[in-house]
């Protein structure tokens, strides 16, 4: 195993056990492998030659309960300082990852490896960008205002996602807090799920008790969890016993900087049928806003004169529990896992 592959697999492994797990997320057991292009000619990106390979970091796949698919995410991961996080190196990486993603999904070869045969899949592509030193500080993706994307995936029917420094820091300090929940015998390990509702045009499918969190719930301005009560075992009554309460834990990732989006946040519950119960809401933006609870508050307010100073809505708005997150910086190696 090269030292370029060594590092590739220990990344790899290293993410899903930290992060990708508690998301419910499955990483397929083939790690930094090639497959044959069959788009040669196409995909060799201004190159004498024709694209004779196309490269697979890892594969991660999780169960999409409004597409009743199991997404297959091929991922090109990144380990880099802040210097070499530009313009002209994401370019590179998401044209490349786009014709991978192109023959993986228009071949044979790639499905033989990572799709199980009889199951319905969507093939997508997902670039993970960590930045190792802590220090890039850039809004990233103001680096796409010069960037045509069309330029870059050419067929509509290729999707890439990307994860960039500041969501990844947003993902580990979730995780974070789940693991101290659980810990203070709140969050129960063993019976949690992600929270989809039931909408007008898309139907979940699928176990509910085992929902994973979508790549499109990972990269919105708030999660849901929803979990069952905390039980432990009483050795001297030799009885299960009741030591949390189940309920609703939301991952919130915006700065709080209005009242009108706690008010939006509050009408979403509201329709959800979930005002009443016990709620927690995390608040996990890398930058909340100084005035945060002062919106909070306010917002409760508005939201209450909106309804006619409704008493009962008042009792259930306050029941809610709010706190703010004590950001924790992720510890990978710091070593450079180069652009390919």
């Amino acid at each position: 195993m090269s030292g370029e592959t060594s590092k590739i697999a220990e990344v790899a492994n290293k993410i899903s056990e930290d992060i990708f797990k508690w998301f419910r997320w499955e990483k397929n057991q083939r790690m930094d492998e090639n497959f044959p292009c069959h788009k040669g000619e196409e995909h060799k990106n201004g190159a004498k030659r024709n694209c004779a390979t196309h490269p697979v970091d890892v594969v991660f796949s999780y169960f999409d309960p409004y597409l009743n698919k199991t997404v297959l995410l091929n991922t090109d991961l990144k380990s880099y300082k802040s210097s070499s996080i530009t313009p002209t190196n994401l370019r590179k990486a998401i044209k490349s990852l786009a014709n991978t993603v192109d023959c993986a999904k228009s071949g044979t070869s790639w499905k033989a490896k990572y799709v199980n045969p009889g199951d319905n899949v969507d093939i997508r592509g997902m670039l993970f960008v960590f930045n190792n030193d802590n220090e890039y500080d850039k809004n990233f993706f103001s680096y796409f205002e010069d960037i045509k994307v069309d330029n870059l995936i050419q067929k509509k029917d290729t999707l890439v996602h990307l994860l960039e420094p500041k969501r990844i820091r947003y993902m580990f300090n979730v995780i974070k807090d789940m693991e101290s929940l659980n810990a203070n015998r709140v969050l129960p390990l063993d019976n949690y799920t992600y929270y989809y509702p039931e909408l007008h045009l898309h139907k979940t499918n699928g176990d509910m008790a085992k929902y994973p969190a979508t790549i499109e719930l990972l990269t919105s301005p708030y999660m849901i969890i929803s979990h069952g009560t905390y039980i432990e075992y009483d050795r001297t009554s030799q009885k299960e016993i009741i030591i949390g309460d189940s309920g609703y834990i939301i991952y919130y990732n915006r700065n709080g900087s209005t009242k009108e989006e706690f008010m939006y946040l509050f009408d979403t519950l509201s329709r959800f049928q979930m005002l009443g119960k016990n709620i927690k809401i995390r608040v996990a933006h890398d930058e909340p806003d100084s005035l945060l609870l002062t919106n909070y508050d306010n917002a409760i307010r508005a939201y209450l004169t909106a309804w006619g100073s409704d008493d009962f809505k008042g009792e259930q708005l306050r029941k809610i529990e709010i706190d703010l997150l004590t950001a924790v910086v992720p510890n990978y190696r710091p070593d450079d896992i180069g652009w390919r």
